[in-house]
């Protein structure tokens, strides 16, 4: 029980590796939060966290809105009385081949991945100055640290969010705030799905051939679960990487290696 009594708030926590991150902390002891453009999906995964008796509270919203970050904030502390633990996890996927994609597609991308995480990770640390202390991670990936002809809007939005973490660890290790990102590989998850079909799309290939060819790149040789990332979160969540600051860690079986 390394979160035994903590407050945790995520976003994106409805499914996928936030839902697992979400589920996994509350087994760890912590009380949960949980954020989701889809009130049913944070309402569904808040429902099976009380389940296993831990203090639960669904906070739809959008984290590209200010003035509804600001308020899910307000809502959890209201509700909780702190936050301990934040994790910057919402996100969404982009597959557009780079001379195709639109405007539109490249503000939607970076609104969701990289002002999200500045204007939750902003009203978040806020809140923990006054408590003297807390932990934020947000969710990056290996895509930020590579190119691809066929996601550039999402591999640009990581990284920002990569260099953001850096950033926010500098300006917050003065209040006892520690600021770290996961950089998942291919994850077991229905973002991966859409991506697989997209790509089989543009590159003339059978549904599932795309994913095959990324998963024979892994050296590990399988995709990852959300699970595997679930355990890398709550560590660095917990007491015991209390030193660890301004990290990105890579979970992607070897693919990115540094």
């Amino acid at each position: 029980m390394r979160l035994e009594n903590r407050v945790v708030f995520i976003t994106g926590g409805g499914r996928g590796i936030g839902r697992e991150i979400a589920l996994s902390v509350a087994r760890e002891g912590a009380d949960v939060a949980v954020n989701d453009i889809e009130a049913a999906w944070a309402a569904a995964v808040a429902k099976e966290i009380e389940a296993m008796g831990r203090r639960s509270l669904a906070v739809p919203g959008d984290v590209t809105n200010k003035a509804e970050v600001e308020r899910m904030v307000q809502q959890v502390v209201e509700h909780f009385g702190r936050i301990d633990i934040f994790f910057n996890n919402a996100g969404i996927i982009q597959a557009t081949p780079f001379l195709d994609l639109s405007e539109e597609e490249w503000d939607r991308t970076m609104a969701v991945n990289a002002k999200g995480v500045f204007l939750c990770g902003q009203a978040v640390a806020r809140q923990m100055i006054k408590q003297g202390k807390g932990k934020i991670i947000n969710t990056s990936s290996i895509a930020s640290r590579i190119g691809n002809a066929y996601m550039s809007a999402y591999n640009a939005s990581k990284a920002a969010v990569s260099s953001l973490t850096k950033s926010m660890a500098l300006a917050l290790a003065p209040h006892g705030i520690t600021v770290n990102a996961l950089a998942p590989g291919i994850i077991s998850t229905t973002m991966w799905d859409f991506l697989d079909s997209r790509l089989a799309q543009f590159q003339n290939l059978p549904p599932g051939e795309p994913r095959k060819r990324r998963v024979q790149q892994v050296p590990l040789g399988r995709e990852g679960t959300p699970a595997d990332v679930a355990r890398v979160a709550v560590f660095l969540a917990s007491d015991d990487a209390d030193y660890i600051n301004g990290q990105t860690i890579n979970i992607c079986g070897g693919t990115v290696m540094s």
